[in-house]
């Protein structure tokens, strides 16, 4: 089941204040759920804002419609772990900072809490309220810092999109995922014709002007699933997920496309915008090459039908869509 909301970004860092947090219980146990909630508001949160589900596809609409900032989890949850939600969590994007809490001091669960980022491993039979409050305002302090740092590090100064490097690792990861469930990935390349025109008759102010309307309204557009990057100057990418048919990422990609074509307005006024793409669509099986052999063909491959795309556009003066097989070296 897919969340209707994702957010690409996380939001703002959030400070200990307990009267305002938001939190997700993961917990399949009405005994444990009631004993958690009765700590939770003696720390000050208030029950309104204890959102308790014991599904995966729940607790990720909880997590797409609640803005949570914290969320405990319990490990075993028949027939899925705390683990399966972080994973899910991660594959769409949600940002927010997990506590383990399991009736099992086991070190294995322990280390595999930690390897997949959550911030404190909670023993339920050892559980104060002391501690669960001291956790929680430790998960947020550190957790406010990693956004900084990682917002610094992934995002694009001008768009506020991923950038490159954050979007390489991102394609590099939804591939590792795909191949364990043999799922479809799709790269669409896209370049906005008349950039350099704009920068240098109308000043770069304007031009920068333009990319962030751009950037705006693709990221308004993409699916929850989907994921936006600025690669650089004038050129947008997307990963695609969760789709059964190459004809479905070639409906997502027009749509996309016509999200940023047409008139786009700077501080000079309008600009009209066309649109070159380059698409590329394929199943990753555990048999298909290399994940990082995998990243860089599509990547050519995608630039190169982008290119052809680009060429269209300069004849008929309006944007194209070209799409690339990974299976070929040319442009179909």
């Amino acid at each position: 089941m897919t969340p209707t909301t994702a957010p690409q970004a996380a939001h703002g860092p959030k400070t200990y204040q307990p009267d305002t947090l938001r939190v997700l219980l993961f917990e399949d146990s009405a005994m444990d759920a009631a004993l958690v909630k009765k700590f939770l508001q003696t720390t000050g949160v208030r029950l309104t804002n204890i959102f308790h589900t014991d599904t995966i596809p729940s607790a990720l609409q909880v997590l797409a419609r609640e803005n949570i900032d914290l969320c405990l989890t319990d490990y075993y949850l028949r027939p899925h772990t705390g683990f399966d939600l972080m994973d899910e969590v991660r594959r769409f994007d949600f940002n927010v900072p997990f506590i383990m809490l399991t009736g099992m001091d086991d070190r294995a669960v322990d280390e595999g809490a930690l390897e997949r980022g959550a911030f404190d491993f909670l023993v339920k039979g050892e559980l104060t309220v002391e501690g669960l409050e001291r956790s929680m305002r430790y998960a947020l302090t550190r957790h406010s810092r990693e956004v900084v740092l990682t917002k610094a590090a992934t995002c694009d100064n001008l768009t506020g999109l991923m950038n490159r490097p954050a979007f390489v690792e991102r394609l590099t990861q939804m591939i590792d995922d795909a191949r364990v469930r043999a799922d479809n990935v799709a790269l669409l390349h896209i370049n906005l014709n008349g950039m350099k025109h704009i920068n240098e008759t109308c000043s770069h102010k304007v031009g920068d002007d333009v990319l962030k309307a751009v950037a705006q309204r693709l990221n308004d557009a993409r699916r929850s699933t989907d994921f936006v990057a600025r690669l650089g100057g004038d050129d947008f990418a997307f990963i695609i997920s969760d789709f059964l048919l190459p004809k479905h990422a070639i409906e997502i990609s027009r749509k996309m496309i016509e999200a940023v074509t047409g008139h786009i307005t700077a501080r000079d006024g309008d600009h009209h915008m066309i649109v070159a793409g380059g698409l590329v669509a394929e199943t990753i099986r555990r048999t298909s090459p290399p994940t990082p052999e995998l990243v860089e063909r599509i990547m050519i491959l995608a630039s190169r039908a982008m290119f052809e795309a680009k060429t269209r556009t300069r004849m008929k003066s309006a944007s194209e869509l070209v799409m690339g097989r990974l299976g070929h070296d040319r442009v179909n």
